[in-house]
């Protein structure tokens, strides 16, 4: 007797109510939340997305990888920990489901306006232009500030060599030599000069410049340059200033009330807080407004 099979079923037609709303959402809704709206299976989903033209599940997307995002920035050559040191700092990164695969994904738009207040963490010195599409006015001033850094200290975090260690213990024992100079002669940052020091437990350190009084002009320049993505070295250099003396008047400008050599460590009734940070802008608007403030004289109070 013949065993009784159950006929084919009769496939499913794609209704253009369907096919739109597929092509709509591709690339937006995971897979397995298209397939559950549809109540196709997953595979059929794939397929048919394939037969519209949909691309791969992002293309559709204003959305990008996160490693095509590092890729696009910092080339090939990027180092591991950039991307986790970035999303600390609120990169807006959200997880993608493909299948039983998830990954982290950007919009762009997101990615641009976050990147405008986060300028002094990034690093545009390979970033090609249009590397990601259109891209604000702004980028291409943060290029051409970091590309010039480049040129002048080399990449950042570069390792030390047995021959520089050996300079630098030659040049600090000339007694002659700002952190300036030894930044120019090294190839290496002010601050990571001043950490080596630290490092190598030499004694003699760079000569100090002699104090100057911050003018106006000079606040309004740093201030300015900080905002379009300036790198401190570079500033310093528009105002004949060091690196870490200009960084400190910026930090100080953050925070008028904090002063970190004589307040961390020294009293143990101050909680300290860290550098809080705001940008150029807003702390020219706050030196506007006090400048215009009057003040009143108080009576000391006398306990009794």
């Amino acid at each position: 007797m013949r065993k009784l099979v159950d006929a084919p079923r009769k496939k499913k037609q794609w209704t253009e109510k369907e096919e739109a709303y597929l092509q709509d959402k591709w690339g937006t809704v995971s897979i397995k939340g298209l397939s559950k709206a549809l109540g196709r299976s997953e595979n059929a989903i794939i397929v048919r997305a394939q037969r519209l033209g949909c691309g791969a599940h992002l293309a559709g997307d204003t959305r990008i990888s996160l490693n095509q995002l590092m890729l696009a920035i910092y080339g090939k050559n990027m180092l591991g920990y950039t991307s986790d040191r970035l999303i600390r700092y609120g990169l807006p990164v959200k997880w993608h489901v493909v299948k039983k695969n998830r990954f982290r994904v950007i919009d762009i738009d997101a990615f641009w306006k976050w990147a405008e207040d986060n300028k002094s963490i990034l690093d545009f010195s390979r970033f090609e232009k249009y590397g990601l599409g259109a891209e604000p006015d702004w980028v291409d001033v943060k290029r051409k500030a970091d590309y010039k850094k480049l040129q002048l200290h080399g990449q950042h975090n570069a390792a030390w060599t047995k021959t520089e260690d050996d300079k630098l213990r030659y040049l600090l024992s000339k007694g002659t030599y700002t952190y300036s100079d030894l930044a120019a002669e090294l190839r290496h940052s002010e601050g990571a000069i001043k950490r080596r020091i630290l490092d190598l437990g030499i004694n003699k350190k760079p000569v100090r410049c002699p104090p100057r009084k911050w003018t106006e002009d000079e606040v309004e320049t740093l201030c300015r340059m900080v905002d379009e993505g300036y790198d401190f070295t570079l500033i310093a250099e528009k105002l004949n200033r060091t690196a870490l003396a200009t960084r400190g008047k910026y930090e100080r400008l953050q925070n008028p009330e904090y002063n970190k050599r004589y307040n961390r460590g020294q009293n143990e009734d101050y909680e300290y807080q860290g550098i809080r940070s705001i940008s150029g802008k807003d702390i020219l608007k706050d030196r506007e407004l006090m400048d215009g403030a009057e003040f009143q004289e108080l009576e000391p109070v006398v306990n009794k």
